[in-house]
């Protein structure tokens, strides 16, 4: 029994390596090719038991879409997002809305551990501070219904998870380079 423990924890182990070497490579392409954000955000994720979130977040003018990894205090897990701006309009000289879509995925590792994914859509403002753009503040509520499994460890018990109500709403700020 201690063999299959070690089994599904190689398998999760692989996954979330898998995870942040995606997340690591959209970063580090962001990087080489145009003016990238990265900065940090916090947040509340309204489920039907409220959790808490920090992150870490990071976009690039070239590219529509946005990267966020965070931790979930009441949960204890891992979150990763990729959303797609794919309506971005000004609504003035400093204040933009955009509309987005986008996928999650999220896990824990522990006795009773998940993993779970999910599709993203929503809406966000976003302000540039300077005129060099150089300090973006940023609010978004996403819909963000996720499919998972979970697994106890202990009693060898595997269940099907969704979560059709979560809203995440974040915001935060992101310094361009």
């Amino acid at each position: 029994m201690n063999t299959l423990c070690q089994r599904e924890r190689k398998i999760y182990n692989v996954t979330v390596k898998r995870f942040l070497l995606l997340a690591m490579l959209m970063f580090s392409s962001m990087l080489l090719h145009a003016k990238t954000g990265l900065g940090i955000q916090g947040g509340i994720r309204f489920t039907p038991s409220p959790e808490g979130c920090f992150g870490i977040t990071g976009r690039s003018e070239s590219s529509p879409w946005g990267v966020e990894i965070s931790y979930d205090f009441r949960e204890e897990s891992i979150n990763l997002v990729l959303d797609n701006w794919w309506i971005y309009k000004r609504i003035n000289s400093n204040l933009n809305w955009f509309a987005l879509w986008g996928l999650s995925f999220g896990g824990r590792l522990k006795n009773e551990a998940y993993l779970d994914t999910g599709s993203r859509v929503g809406i966000g403002l976003n302000a540039f501070c300077f005129e060099s753009r150089c300090l973006e503040l940023y609010a978004q509520a996403a819909w963000n219904p996720t499919v998972g499994i979970d697994f106890d460890r202990d009693r060898k018990k595997y269940s099907v998870r969704a979560t059709p109500a979560c809203f995440p709403v974040n915001a935060g700020i992101r310094f361009w380079l």
